[in-house]
């Protein structure tokens, strides 16, 4: 993805001797997905997607989601923890044999690898001082107050996709190097609203004082809608697992399951994708064509 803000934590090392089980099994993390009954998932250190625990335990949401799928469709599922942006390379160089990282779909990511169907939304809040006092419930609400001339003002991660939103909508606002950092400018009243992706914000603000979040949404810019899921990766000439994998997703999709999954680890009916919205249109880049979708 344009690496989504609410992903700000990396993974800080990149080790081979790093193979986590989650399960426990034996085989080699190089054995074919599509024939072996042990499958290795690279993971990358994010809160609350995919992570080690206080135990050195791999969790989080598209772990429990790992754990699940391959577990139905009969592997043994071990988790390898990688740095970010070694999750793709490698994938395709067969370190492992898909990447569960919440890692969003993207038509640059889609030319390198093959992505499942949408698992997780990214939507986004607003972190602002306890009672909510500018009424603000998402950037436009945030630019209508700035336009009518009262003294509000936004902070982002200077390097997240909610500095991009600003941009385009035209919003005066202060970047941060830090999620932290925001937070505190918010607590300390050197900023009236922070914006980052509501599931991050959420788990922050849960020990904070005097703040609130907002309800999560997702920005429409010039009329479109900033969709954005992420999902399962594997390697694009591994189609049958992949078919595999989208059968199930699928079943837990229709029956509600998906959402109970992920609502284990804090997100909510919000960050659940539609099912009308498909990795096909993601990897297309086709915004305007999602606009009609249900949320």
């Amino acid at each position: 993805m344009v690496r989504n803000i609410s992903k700000t934590t990396k993974a800080a090392a990149l080790s081979a001797a790093a193979l986590l089980a989650l399960t426990a099994c034996s085989g080699d993390s190089g054995e074919d997905t599509a024939s072996g009954d042990v499958i290795t998932v690279g993971i990358a250190g994010e809160v609350p997607y995919s992570y080690l625990d206080e135990n050195g335990d791999p969790a989080g949401a598209t772990v429990a989601l790992a754990e699940r799928i391959f577990g139905e469709m009969g592997y043994e599922v071990q988790a390898e923890l990688v740095d970010w942006d070694n999750l793709i390379p490698g994938l395709n160089a067969e370190r492992f044999d898909a990447i569960s990282a919440g890692m969003s779909i993207t038509p640059e990511r889609c030319e390198e690898a093959a992505f499942a169907e949408p698992e997780i939304m990214y939507t986004t809040a607003l972190v602002v001082e306890e009672g909510n006092p500018y009424g603000v419930e998402n950037l436009d609400d945030v630019l209508e107050a700035q336009e009518n001339g009262e003294d509000i003002t936004l902070t982002t991660l200077t390097a997240g996709i909610e500095a991009g939103y600003a941009t385009d909508l035209g919003l005066d606002y202060e970047g941060v190097g830090s999620a932290d950092e925001g937070l505190e400018m918010v607590q300390g009243g050197r900023a009236d609203v922070f914006a980052m992706t509501a599931i991050s914000l959420n788990q922050m603000v849960e020990d904070a004082d005097g703040v609130e979040v907002t309800d999560p949404f997702v920005q429409e810019i010039d009329g479109v809608l900033q969709y954005g899921a992420g999902s399962t990766v594997f390697r694009q000439n591994d189609t049958e697992t992949l078919s595999e994998y989208n059968e199930h997703l699928a079943e837990l999709k229709s029956s509600g399951e998906l959402g109970e999954i992920l609502a284990e680890h804090g997100f909510t009916d919000a960050e659940v994708p539609p099912e009308d919205l498909t990795a096909e249109a993601l990897c297309a880049g086709d915004l305007e064509a999602l606009q009609n979708i249900e949320e």
